[in-house]
């Protein structure tokens, strides 16, 4: 079972918040995981944008970076390719997405991917409708869906 981890659900292993214990199990569940190579940019990005909102302290920022580092070596990463960019550029103008969102669609379609995981409402609704399996990591909701907004 191939699981495609977006950048949402990564950071749920590595600050608390809802649906972190879901991320856990999902995480653990999966045959293999695999993510776009861009979820390494919107990883980092978001560790650091936490400790200047001071979510994270400076020594729970640097234990973030070094287990979000352990995390992605664990991942198999989808190279952006030009084909990817312009496969997720017409899933951009198709499903509304933004931009990082499309080509994380864009790569779990490419690899055939079996259950996408996100906390992004919109970027699982765009992927059931073209046929993949959604696992969100919300913990009040039945099935993994997202909750209503």
């Amino acid at each position: 079972m191939i699981t495609y981890i977006d950048t949402s659900t990564l950071l749920r292993l590595l600050i608390e918040e809802a649906g972190s214990d879901r991320a856990g199990t999902i995480w653990d569940a999966a045959d293999e995981l695999v993510s776009a190579a861009l979820i390494v940019v919107e990883g980092r990005a978001a560790l650091a944008a936490a400790r200047r909102g001071s979510r994270l302290t400076a020594r729970q920022h640097r234990r973030a970076r070094e287990e979000f580092d352990a995390l992605v070596e664990q991942l198999s990463l989808v190279e952006i390719t030009e084909d990817l960019i312009l496969d997720a550029a017409e899933l951009a103008e198709l499903h509304g997405r933004q931009g990082y969102d499309a080509v994380h669609l864009a790569a779990a379609i490419s690899v055939e991917t079996t259950i996408l995981t996100s906390a992004d409402a919109a970027l699982c609704e765009a992927a059931t409708s073209r046929g993949l399996h959604v696992a969100g990591p919300w913990t009040s909701c039945p099935h993994g869906a997202p909750p209503a907004r």
